[in-house]
This record gives structure tokens, sequence and C-alpha cells, in this order.
């Protein structure tokens, strides 16, 4: 596809795209075209001209040097009418047409100023994330602990491929591998990351696939191509991907400071790599940032540093011990209440406080939520409504369930649940 106004680039450019960027989508591929024809427009010579003059060059350093300087004039005039983090962006493709085609700019530090951090956006914590994993439903348990792991952009978490995820869960689950690695190559930068995945990723993928492939076989559908599929064998859009974190938000009842959106976990993942210890270029190889390739050539040890290392990491970004703010776990609040049930019934002042605290951490109408998707996937994987009346349950409308369970106690919710989940 080729704009009207692309009056610098032409053959050499559509090669350095495909070349460099194979796996980018069709519209960032414009994009890296039309900021690069920018460039050139402003230096008045076409690509052709640009790369020529580069080779028959003698000092290539000068000519590093040189051009540099041009990419910064450049910059300084986008300024003018862009925003700081707009104006970087056409000058990284000229940076990158540079390394690609030529060589690598010298460019002295500061001259372009550091992308402008998005002001008001929430900050997730790790308690946060843990309460959301704790009311989701199985495949916005597996988005939440996937996204958490692997700190992608939402346009690669979207295309996560199916097979050689489902390989990588398979064998975590078969080798009981707590924390396994793989490099991931990022579709619209080409940069390559080592990602992990965690054990409530592996585990709860694993319960997604084994959920979505008998929905889809009830279907007459065959399996996906990519982790998350939309209902018309697509993967899941990016706005798809934002709500589905919104109304994770919503339904674990936490009060936001900001925005939200599905890259303040990468924001997340970024930080928690920073809290660990890890150093700035073993940081950007885990989230898939552009290491120079002058300084890659002496940083070959890195994945193997982040493989050994990850579990540090994990310490910080963890979902499976959601606790509250006296440090309890609800599953232990939950043993601990159905325990004084049935040991100790005359002790109703220790049960009834404990109780407000589970009400107070999830919600009546959360546990009712959660049973009601429980009954949908047990349904869904065709398992005999005889389940739900050996639970107390009758076969209703979604409606009428939900008005049934909510008329129950709070402590008989808590017991059909974990009957549902056994």
């Amino acid at each position: 596809m080729k704009s009207e106004k692309w009056s610098k680039i032409g053959k050499i450019t559509d090669e350095w795209v495909k070349g460099s960027y194979p796996n980018a989508k069709a519209q960032d591929q414009w994009k890296m075209k039309d900021r690069l024809n920018s460039f050139l427009e402003f230096l008045n010579v076409t690509d052709s001209a640009f790369v020529e003059t580069y080779t028959k060059t003698r000092d290539k350093t000068e000519w590093s040097r040189r051009t540099g300087l041009k990419v910064v004039e450049f910059y300084n005039e986008l300024t003018k009418k862009y925003a700081i983090n707009t104006a970087r962006s056409y000058v990284s493709s000229a940076r990158a047409f540079c390394r690609d085609r030529c060589q690598t700019l010298i460019i002295q530090r500061k001259r372009i100023a550091k992308p402008k951090k998005a002001m008001g956006e929430h900050e997730f914590t790790r308690e946060e994330l843990a309460k959301m994993y704790h009311i989701a439903d199985v495949r916005d348990k597996a988005i939440l602990a996937t996204a958490v792991s692997l700190g992608f952009s939402v346009e690669d978490f979207a295309e996560l491929p199916r097979e050689q995820i489902k390989s990588l869960v398979n064998k975590a689950v078969a080798e009981k591998i707590d924390f396994i690695g793989f490099s991931y190559e990022r579709g619209k930068t080409a940069v390559e990351s080592r990602s992990h995945l965690t054990p409530e990723a592996r585990d709860s993928l694993a319960e997604w696939f084994t959920y979505v492939d008998k929905k889809r076989e009830s279907e007459g559908k065959q399996k996906s191509k990519y982790v998350f599929p939309n209902g018309n064998d697509k993967h899941l859009t990016d706005q798809a991907i934002n709500d589905i974190v919104k109304d994770l938000i919503r339904k674990a009842n936490i009060t936001t400071t900001g925005k939200i959106r599905f890259h303040l976990i990468r924001k997340f993942l970024m930080n928690a790599f920073h809290d660990s210890g890890f150093d700035d270029w073993s940081t950007k190889r885990a989230m898939g940032k552009e290491i120079p390739t002058s300084d890659s050539t002496y940083l070959q040890g890195l994945n193997r540093k982040l493989d050994e290392d990850f579990w540090k990491v994990y310490e910080h970004i963890k979902l499976s011990t959601y606790t509250n703010k006296n440090g309890v776990r609800l599953e232990e609040l939950e043993e601990k209440v159905q325990k004084l049930e049935l040991g100790r019934q005359e002790d109703k002042q220790e049960i009834t406080a404990l109780q407000q605290v589970l009400e107070f951490i999830l919600p009546k109408e959360r546990l009712v939520e959660a049973i009601i998707g429980l009954i949908q996937k047990k349904e869904i994987t065709h398992e005999v409504s005889t389940r739900l009346e050996e639970i107390g349950l009758e076969r209703k409308s979604t409606v009428d369930l939900t008005s049934s369970l909510m008329s129950k106690p709070y402590s008989e919710l808590i017991q059909i649940r974990n009957k549902l989940k056994a």
C-alpha cells in the first residue's frame, strides 16, 4: 500500500520494512514508511540517494556523526508541532533505517528527550492484581496471569500463537517447571524478549486450553491458531483485552487512581524487574526493548541470567497468595471459617468477625458471579446437571439462579463454590 504523498521512498524502503519487521502489522509498516519519508523530505533526498551517499563515503564515522546531527535537527523541527513522544516515533524510524541499511548513528546524549511518562494513569499493585485474579473466570484468569507473566504490549499479547504457548505449557506441566523460559520476537519491532511463564500462567493456561478446546469442539469449530480467540476465529481485539482488564477491576471492587489500560500491566512487570535488582540490560531483554547492536554483542549471557534469576521477580508478581491488609490469605480465612463452623459452633462471635473480613475482601455479589461462571463452565464441558443437585442447586436461568444464590448465607456460598471447583 503506497501513499500518494510518499515522494522520497521506494523499493529500498519496502525491502527494509519487510526484512527488518516481517511480523509487523500492515498499519505499523505503513507508519514506518510514512515517518521515514518525512525524514527524507526534511533532507530533500530519496532513500536510494541517501544509501548511495553512505556507500560512497570513505569516513563512515564522520557520516554517522553528521547524519546524527541532521536527525537531531529533524527532531527539533518536529517538536514545534508534535508532542515529544510523537516526535520521537518519527526519529526512531529514521534511526532504525540508518542502523539496518547503513550504520548506527552517533547522537549525543540528551539531544533527544526521553519519552514522556503518561500522566493520570493508575498504578497496579500486586495485591490488586492478585485480587483480580482470584475473582476471574477461567478465560480471564489465563489472560491476567499470562499478561503479568510476559509483560507484552497489547498487540503482541493479542497475537500470541497457540501452538508455541501450548507446547510450553505442556512441557512445564509434564516436567513440573515453575518458570519455563522462551525467546519471543515482538511483531511490531522485531526485538527479541526473554520471557517466562509463572506457575499461575502455566496452570491457568492449561485449564483454559482444556476449556476452550471442548467449547469449540461442541460448536463444531477447529482449534484456533491464537491463544485467546474471539468468536470469528480471529484473536481478541486490543479494545476487547482492555475492556477485560477494566471489567476485572470492577468485579474486584478496586478503587482506581487514574486511567486504565492493558499497557499498565507491562509497566507493572518492568517495575518488578527493577525492584528485584535486575540491571537495565536484563530488564530490556526481558521486556523486549531494543538493545543497541554494539552493546548486545557483549551481553550474550543475558538469557541465561534471566532464566536463573527469574524467581526473584516472581516474589513481586505472584498472584496466587492474595492477602488482605492484615496479611492473611483469603484461602486461609475461608478454611478457618469452615473449621469454626464445624467444630466450634458456640463461638459465633469469631465466626461472624471472620465472615465480615471475607465479605469485605470478596463481596457477596462477586462470589455469586464466580459461582455462576463455574456453573456455566461445567455446562459447556457437558458435565451432568445432577452435579448441581448434589450441591443443592437447581438448573435455572442465570437471572433466577443469581437471585437464588444471593438469598443464601455467605458461608454456604463459599461451600458451593468449593464443591464446584472440586
